[in-house]
């Protein structure tokens, strides 16, 4: 009996030697081992019935449905060797085997040989019946084996006698046919001339502080320096800006939710009557007109904190009554009754900041030329309307990154504008960004233009029906480019 020796590595033409492992015939006399060795068919008799690469995550599959037609004689085998070649290096990486073995081979196999291939297949070949064969092994995934393709390799043996039946390629990479590239064509609209007068204010709160029911402002108690200072800057922002006039100011005061209500309002309308008298008689507002004006308690900026701020004792009740309907003294002391550990908190952490000032400085603007755009877009953009920096992003269309950075601020200024919004969904959809497009389109108005660029999301979104039919709507509409897109999408029709 001849001794099995361990299959070694195989690659390529090594292949042929290493078979001859499988010539083992198990008490054959010399006579029978010489009587088997007769040559037959060069080609191993066999059907590829399915065979596929897939690259599935970071794995390469590898699947087969062969049947085995032609019968293998007594004391032979056949080994079938799948491999992967690339196809410029000759690269090759060798799968798992599959043996056809007759009886006594079959029986050789299942006692020694599982124990040196536990991955491989081994399977006896019954004369007179076609055999199935499924194949399915997975390999890690390198970069190489993008040019691969599967190979099977056949050989046969009986005792010492090694015949090659040959070598198919039975598979490649199945790769999905690219969709033809098209271009797209968004479009937006320039916000027309305005030549209505522009309005602009400066807002700010200022937290001043007062004697226990007293309203005269003195300037040097407590923060009140600080306060009168913000109002002052403010003032000043716009007063030293010689492309505005000033028209008017007006403050609010308000009181903070604690104590009698009408005790509060006249706190507040005298506090804010004062603040008035001594801005326009100090240099802060000298000669601005100023309407001043008492809210009583601050019952909204209440809610405002409450809405914010949900972690604080007994948040529900608070809101609860401060949404209510009653009057403001049933508010606080139902506070008192059924929220103390809660009113507590607000009355310490809440309250101080409610008792402030609102001031707004209204202004108008002048218009401005092309080349004084470029200036205020640099040190003050909100004197601007749309149209003036539009024309100023038009000015720079060869350079598309000082567009988006203009479009982009003006759309920081004006972040719920349909002009603004129609033109960011445009320039999303030349990113490639279909959500962001969708976005933005949210917020315009009705219109053919954004119908034309609804429909180019659709398509980017995948559907290319209904990117043609608004497509379409577009065109009935009178957008120009409606027609252009259409033909675009005609060129995935006839893919």
């Amino acid at each position: 009996m001849i001794l099995p020796k361990r299959f070694t590595q195989y690659t390529g033409s090594r292949l042929l030697q290493l078979l001859l492992l499988l010539t083992v015939c198990m008490g054959a006399k010399t006579a029978m081992a010489q009587s088997v060795t007769q040559e037959v068919a060069r080609d191993y008799v066999m059907t590829i019935n399915r065979s596929a690469l897939a690259i599935v995550d970071s794995s390469v599959v590898v699947s087969m449905h062969i049947t085995a037609i032609q019968d293998i004689p007594a004391l032979q085998s056949v080994v079938l060797a799948p491999v992967l070649v690339d196809t410029i290096s000759g690269r090759e990486l060798e799968l798992p085997l599959i043996f056809l073995n007759s009886r006594n081979q079959q029986i050789y196999f299942e006692r020694t040989l599982v124990q040196e291939y536990p991955d491989a297949i081994a399977l006896r070949k019954k004369n007179g019946r076609n055999l199935d064969i499924d194949y399915v092994r997975t390999v890690k995934y390198e970069p190489w084996m993008d040019r691969c393709v599967l190979k099977l390799r056949k050989q046969s043996c009986a005792c010492s006698n090694m015949k090659a039946r040959g070598e198919l390629t039975v598979a490649t990479f199945e790769r999905e046919q690219e969709p033809p590239t098209i271009q797209l064509f968004p479009v937006y609209l320039v916000p027309p001339a305005d030549n209505t007068v522009k309005v602009r204010e400066e807002r700010g709160s200022a937290y001043l502080c007062f004697e226990l029911n007293k309203w005269d402002i003195r300037p040097e108690y407590m923060t009140n320096p600080v306060e009168l200072q913000k109002i002052h800057n403010s003032v000043n922002l716009v007063r030293n800006d010689s492309d505005v006039t000033i028209r008017e100011m007006t403050i609010e005061g308000f009181a903070s939710p604690e104590g009698p209500y009408a005790h509060n309002l006249m706190l507040s309308e005298k506090r804010t009557e004062a603040l008035k008298n001594y801005l326009l008689a100090s240099n802060i507002a000298r000669g601005i007109n100023i309407r001043a004006s008492g809210r009583g308690e601050n019952w909204p900026g209440f809610t405002a904190y409450l809405a914010e701020h949900t972690n604080i004792p007994q948040h529900s009740q608070l809101l609860a009554i401060a949404n209510s309907s009653q009057q403001p003294d049933e508010k606080e002391q139902q506070m008192r009754r059924n929220a103390a550990e809660g009113f507590a908190y607000v009355l310490e952490n809440a309250f101080p900041a409610l008792r402030c000032t609102n001031y707004t400085v209204v202004y108008t603007v002048r218009p401005f030329t092309l080349e004084e755009s470029e200036r205020v877009f640099e040190t003050r953009p909100i004197n601007l309307n749309l149209n003036e920096i539009y024309r100023l992003a038009e000015n720079y269309a060869g350079d598309q990154d000082r567009y988006y950075s203009i479009i982009r601020r003006a759309y920081l200024l004006y972040p719920n504008d349909s002009y603004i919004n129609l033109t960011m969904a445009c320039l999303a959809i030349k990113r490639g960004e279909a959500d962001e497009a969708a976005e933005h389109l949210s917020k315009v108005n009705d219109s053919p233009e954004k119908t034309m660029n609804e429909g180019i999301v659709a398509y980017m979104k995948g559907d290319l029906d209904t990117a043609v039919r608004l497509v379409e709507q577009a065109r009935q509409a009178g957008v120009a480019q409606a027609e252009q897109q259409l033909q675009e999408f005609a060129k995935l029709r006839q893919n």
